[in-house]
């Protein structure tokens, strides 16, 4: 089965972004075809890593490494939303592939399910 999962939190804010993660392993580890799709304030989990250790949380982004241990090779991330907050893909820690919003939009065509996470 196809699924797309848009992942959309903050990082480090809450456990959100981390269950998200965690959505997107189990759905990867029963064997569906998973694409991810980082947008909105999401695109900021995808940042080269600062220091978290004064933060109240555990960092999880360092489990990214594990998308390629699950398969999951269909990353992408809202190139709007990298316009939006100045971003640019060399200042990310994972290869995504950046779509615009009519590609992004083809993209989940071809899903046959949709994950707000």
């Amino acid at each position: 089965m196809k699924i797309a999962v848009l992942v959309t939190r903050l990082p480090l804010q809450g456990i959100e972004a981390r269950e998200s993660l965690d959505l997107i392993f189990a759905l990867a580890a029963v064997d569906h075809q998973v694409s991810v799709i980082f947008s909105d304030d999401a695109v900021y989990q995808l940042l080269k890593a600062d220091d978290s250790s004064g933060l109240m949380v555990k960092d999880f982004r360092r489990s990214f490494k594990l998308f390629e241990l699950y398969d999951i090779d269909q990353l992408y991330i809202c190139a709007e939303s990298l316009r939006q907050r100045k971003l640019q893909t060399n200042a990310l820690m994972l290869d995504v592939q950046p779509l615009e919003p009519h590609e992004l939009s083809q993209l989940l065509l071809t899903q046959q399910h949709l994950i707000k996470a």
